[in-house]
């Protein structure tokens, strides 16, 4: 096993996800799921290693969404899935087909959509929900279930709503809701929806313009974890002997726990001490992580969690800082009223709100609640991080 920072992986290489992933189809017998994931954690890797390793039954459907900007965009791209879907199964979408024959299309090979001109009202609701209906007829008589994994939804939703107003984003996310708990499509139906920006953002937007439904309440909330430290360190080994890095016998452990068990950072120290060619030591592996945390070049993108904020929160972001600052500083569990006369110091007025803030904090994987109540910096590598980049040291 080669290091490989931020490429996609051989599906054999992709490491300690198997247990994840078992339990994620386990789920999917029963709900549609909502997969949180922080950024470098690993989630796109999960999802591939889904769609090319399924149990048996399972048909998964990738869809990357990242450069969809309409809903038109997204309908036909599902619709050419299913298409794909249905011509292997030696199948026809009755509906699909006959919709997109009074419109002039063509169904002969690769499926060929109406122009811009040509399309009616309602044009890619009636594809959309074609297309699943079909899907949900003919999987049965094929012995397949079939599951949508959804790349970066929550981008391709702020995206609609940026180019064709929040009213289609709100119908986008309405009509997938639909199809999920309609008695018709709904039992055969399954998406796992997927993205790096918290869909709970989008939606606060959405609401911000009159969006009152709640189009995820049916779906299974999960998070993706980082590895386990064990697991971490037989990733790091596995590397560092994939590269024929020999050295001192605790390098794993420490890799694993300086890159705090994520995936990209685990491959990016190993990518680094491969440069070096030597024997492995403590202070190697601690001479590239601070390499990682004090670049100028910024290797690994860390700026990005700062960055963020303003976008995130953008009337409270001096709050937001003064509660990350104060808890980047501190080595032991912080109390809520501990937080919130930090937030009062830095001009907040309403308690009620920094709560929510403290909550959508947690969500947004900067912080940590424990079962007490009280808040940590949530990953070790990030906090490092912070405090170099903020000056707190």
């Amino acid at each position: 096993m080669k290091a490989a920072p931020g490429a996609q992986l051989p599906i054999k290489d992709i490491f300690g996800r198997d247990e994840f992933i078992a339990g994620v189809w386990r789920v999917l017998d029963g709900n549609s799921i909502r997969m949180e994931a922080e950024r470098r954690i690993g989630k796109t890797s999960i999802l591939d290693k889904m769609a090319a390793e399924p149990p048996i039954g399972w048909e998964p459907v990738s869809v990357y969404l990242e450069q969809v900007h309409s809903a038109a965009e997204f309908a036909e791209q599902v619709c050419e899935k299913v298409h794909e879907r249905l011509t292997g199964w030696k199948k026809q979408g009755r509906r699909l087909l006959s919709f997109l024959g009074l419109l002039g299309g063509s169904h002969l090979g690769p499926i060929k959509f109406p122009e811009t001109k040509n399309r009616p009202d309602g044009y890619w609701k009636k594809l959309l929900t074609g297309a699943i209906e079909d899907l949900v007829e003919q999987q049965a008589a094929a012995g397949k279930r079939v599951v949508f994994l959804f790349d970066e939804m929550p981008w391709m939703v702020s995206a609609i709503a940026g180019s064709e107003g929040e009213q289609t984003a709100m119908q986008v996310l309405d009509v997938l809701r639909s199809l999920r708990q309609s008695r018709t499509t709904g039992q055969g139906f399954r998406m796992v929806l997927c993205g790096s920006v918290g869909l709970h953002h989008v939606l606060g937007t959405l609401r911000q313009h009159g969006y009152k439904n709640q189009p995820v309440n049916d779906m299974m909330l999960i998070e993706v974890p980082t590895l386990d430290l064990p697991v971490a360190a037989d990733l790091a080994a596995q590397l560092l002997a994939g590269e024929g890095l020999t050295g001192d016998p605790t390098a794993p452990q420490l890799i694993a726990e300086r890159s705090g068990g994520f995936p990209y950072y685990i491959h990016w120290i190993v990518s680094e001490l491969r440069v070096g060619g030597k024997p492995v030591t403590p202070g190697d592996v601690d001479l590239v992580v601070r390499k990682l945390l004090t670049a100028s070049h910024d290797p690994c993108k860390l700026r990005h969690f700062r960055e963020r904020i303003a976008g995130y929160y953008p009337k409270e972001e001096k709050v937001v800082l003064a509660l990350l600052d104060h808890a980047a500083k501190s080595t032991t569990p912080l109390a809520q009223r501990e937080l919130i006369e930090v937030a009062k110091k830095s001009g907040a007025t309403d308690e009620d709100q920094v709560r929510e803030l403290l909550h959508l904090l947690s969500v947004d994987h900067y912080l940590n609640r424990d079962m007490d109540g009280r808040y940590t910096f949530r990953h070790t590598l990030l906090r490092q991080w912070w405090v170099i980049e903020r000056g707190l040291n």
